[in-house]
């Protein structure tokens, strides 16, 4: 009969099993409750400095102890006398693993980590109807996978979809922006934006990001703004041609990740600051909605869902730059929101929703 590889599975103990390796590999004597504050992100030590805390009452404690046990059994079976304790019992008992070879349970890793990437693929295989079909295609090019999806999605038996349709203008564009991002390579392009007239982009690709079905590249441009320059793929006309001669500006580290710190979407307004939002939700529902699905990472609740003076409803409070992405999700919600702070957006959603009004006579 196969033993069973100690690293398969995906809960709680698995997870113990990874730190317990990790931690035995240093050669060091490991406790129990070392690895109970490695998973809780605890200091080394707590539960010896803080007494009244007991790691057996602990969530998990039993499948801390079972993968322990597992774990001293499949070392000593890879190498028999490698695992040493240092003689005491109870919580101060502790392991060291004094084996010759540095990881005795390479294979096993291995065999775990090729199962991941086989399931990877073949959730890309199963993905095609999430996944754009030109990106796709371009990375699995001339492969079996590609054939077998191909086949699969034809005959009608692809099972995950989209909500967003991937059917977009240039599409095909990604992986050609994705491969100019890691090769550093400067590209040329025309572009129109939306009522204007076509121009040519010398342009240095350094960041790709969707929102809400449209695909946008982010990079350096030799026209205003030079930094950030922001361009959807659907605006691109023609061909997109690699310069050479031209060294490739890249982006500060981080600097995309605070770019997109405090908006929603793509858009920085001009003269817009972080500011203090309120919203107040009108019913539980939307309430409840709300904080499993929120608005932006910085949304915290401010009042729960209950009655207050006489009305029910509930507040949440957001740090987040106003823009028109985040006016256009507080409108897409309808009179299950309202802006209680700042006054400005308020007053901007209340234009947009005079101006709908006048429209319905």
């Amino acid at each position: 009969m196969a033993t069973k590889n100690i690293f398969a599975g995906i809960g709680i103990k698995t997870t113990f099993v990874k730190i317990l390796y990790n931690e035995l590999m240093k050669r060091e004597f490991v406790t129990l409750a070392d690895i109970m504050c490695i998973k809780r992100n605890l200091p080394k030590g707590f539960y010896d400095n803080n007494p009244k805390m007991t790691l057996s009452r602990e969530a998990y404690y039993g499948d801390l102890k079972k993968a322990s046990s597992d774990m001293v059994k499949a070392l000593e079976q890879a190498i028999p006398g490698c695992i040493e304790n240092n003689g005491k019992t109870g919580k101060g008992k502790a392991f060291k693993y004094i084996g010759e070879n540095d990881d005795p349970l390479a294979a096993e890793r291995h065999a775990i980590e090729q199962k991941r990437l086989e399931d990877y693929v073949a959730f890309c295989k199963a993905s095609a109807g999430i996944l754009p079909s030109s990106w796709f295609s371009s990375y699995f090019e001339n492969t079996q996978l590609l054939l077998d999806t191909n086949r699969e999605s034809e005959s009608g038996a692809s099972h995950i979809r989209s909500s967003l349709e991937q059917n977009l203008t240039n599409i095909d564009l990604l992986p050609v922006f994705n491969k100019a991002i890691t090769d550093r390579q400067v590209l040329s392009f025309s572009y129109q934006p939306f009522g204007q007239e076509l121009f040519n982009l010398t342009f240095h690709p350094q960041f790709l990001k969707e929102y809400n079905g449209r695909w946008f590249v982010f990079g350096e441009a030799n026209r205003e703004p030079y930094q950030a320059y922001n361009v959807p793929l659907d605006r691109i006309v023609g061909e997109v041609s690699p310069i050479e001669g031209i060294e490739y500006i890249p982006a500060a580290k981080g600097f995309y990740q605070h770019y997109f710190q405090n908006i929603i979407g793509v858009t920085h307004e001009k003269g817009a600051k972080v500011e203090q939002v309120i919203i107040r939700t009108k019913s539980e529902y939307q309430h409840g909605l709300l904080m499993t699905k929120p608005l932006h990472h910085s949304q915290k609740e401010m009042l729960p869902y209950s009655e207050h003076d006489g009305q029910w409803y509930g507040e949440v409070i957001l740090a987040i730059e106003p823009n028109r992405e985040l006016r256009g999700k507080i409108l897409m919600y309808g009179e299950n929101l309202e802006v209680i702070e700042p006054q400005s957006l308020r007053e901007q959603i209340k234009e947009v929703l005079t101006k709908q009004m006048d429209q319905y006579g």
